[in-house]
């Protein structure tokens, strides 16, 4: 009886993690009903499918144009078309982790598993990142844009936005994504990038003012390394930073912002 019951649990808790363990595809190179030949792209905000694609910035260089571009995979994939993101995922300068614009990005319920097979747009070495706005989940650079490239990299953490975007204009060719999965939608604050928060640095101090709300900072170091982390609902100082260069995110309901300071 107890073996009996102890199957039936087994089976139970297999059923259920095969139930949430959803694998979702973005094949653009292929899925020509869901991501035709498109010379124009996209120039605002929108969700295709459950992934979302930004602009984010005014520019002839869309993202979202989608071309004949045959390639075959070392793991065997094969695409026809390419999905170009057309540039780097943040304004000229230094590793941002949570881009700004020329991005695709999806909702996850929890940890799961991204593979990503992409070529790179151009010469030299074009990197591809997934984060999730704080951190680096993970990310290849590719040298040789004859090549297809292909990576997988584990999330684990909560519900949150994951972010696909490149250090210089990079293609892709599809995603898959398996694990607990979110709806992913617009209006969200992933799309108000104009915080009226003020960052700037003095000497050694960093100053954060015109907060009006509940506000998270980040600061991170020029490699991408999260140095100081702390939430504020009013104006603040600090300065337990080194001299050097630093990115300080901040986010909040009015919006988000990326700005770098330097400390003397």
């Amino acid at each position: 009886m107890k073996t009996k019951l102890l199957s039936l649990i087994f089976a139970m808790v297999l059923t259920s993690s095969i139930t949430n363990a959803q694998t979702k595809t973005w094949d653009f190179g292929n899925n020509t009903t869901t991501w035709p030949v498109d010379a124009t792209g996209v120039t605002g905000n929108v969700v295709r499918d459950n992934l979302g694609i930004y602009m984010g910035i005014t520019s002839s260089s869309n993202i979202g144009i989608v071309e004949e571009s045959p390639k075959v995979f070392p793991d065997g994939y094969s695409g026809t078309n390419r999905f170009k993101l057309n540039g780097l995922g943040y304004p000229t300068g230094p590793f941002q982790v949570m881009p700004t614009q020329r991005y695709v990005y999806f909702a996850t319920a929890g940890n799961c598993t991204v593979k990503i097979w992409f070529r790179t747009g151009g010469s030299g070495t074009r990197t591809l990142y997934i984060t999730n706005g704080t951190t680096v989940v993970g990310s290849l650079a590719g040298t040789d844009s004859s090549v297809g490239y292909y990576f997988q990299s584990n999330y684990v953490g909560g519900a949150t936005n994951l972010y696909i975007y490149g250090d210089q204009s990079n293609n892709l060719y599809k995603i898959e994504v398996t694990g607990a999965l979110g709806t992913t939608t617009l209006g969200t604050n992933d799309f108000k990038i104009g915080s009226a928060v003020n960052v700037f640095s003095n000497g050694k101090q960093v100053h954060i003012s015109n907060v009006i709300s509940n506000t998270q900072v980040d600061v991170y170091s020029m490699t991408g390394a999260l140095v100081k982390s702390f939430n504020t609902d009013a104006d603040t100082s600090f300065d337990s930073l080194n001299a050097g260069l630093y990115i300080v995110n901040v986010q909040s309901g009015e919006g988000r912002k990326a700005v770098k300071v330097l400390i003397q």
